[in-house]
């Protein structure tokens, strides 16, 4: 969901939320993570590396917080034989502000709860799950009885 595809990406957004509403029985979850602003301090860029026995992970990111943007600029390098092979890659997400999503769901239709972990496994930093509950008694614009 954070990925930045086109400028549009809002109203796209609200057409799935809506889309998944109207798929899920009454009662039906929808789990979900964002990244949200705090990976980078502001006006800081940060790099980091990971290294395995044969390769290494490098990885620059920014954030814009007038645009609400990450930008992370990652480099691989892989051992292949006696020779390095490079992959460059850059992505851009969208920084949600968690409060305002859950009130975007819950004007959809859902009761949600955010939080920082799928039971055990605690969130990395700046990340936010949501868990979304389809509210009983409408689906389908069709209504239920209990």
């Amino acid at each position: 969901l954070n990925y930045l595809f086109d400028a549009n990406s809002d109203a796209i957004l609200v057409s799935l939320f809506r889309r998944i509403d109207r798929a899920l029985l009454p009662g039906g979850v929808f789990i979900f993570d964002v990244v949200v602003p705090g990976q980078v301090p502001p006006g800081e860029v940060v790099k980091s590396f990971t290294e395995g026995e044969d390769w290494i992970v490098l990885v620059e990111k920014q954030e814009d917080l007038t645009q609400q943007i990450l930008t992370r600029r990652i480099i691989t390098l892989r051992q292949v034989g006696e020779l390095y092979r490079r992959t460059d890659e850059v992505h851009r997400q969208r920084l949600f502000n968690a409060p305002a999503l859950a009130e975007e769901l819950s004007q959809i239709g859902f009761q949600v709860e955010m939080c920082d972990r799928y039971g055990q496994f605690s969130l990395l930093p700046a990340r936010v799950a949501f868990i979304a509950y389809k509210l009983m008694g409408t689906s389908n614009n069709r209504t239920y009885s209990q």
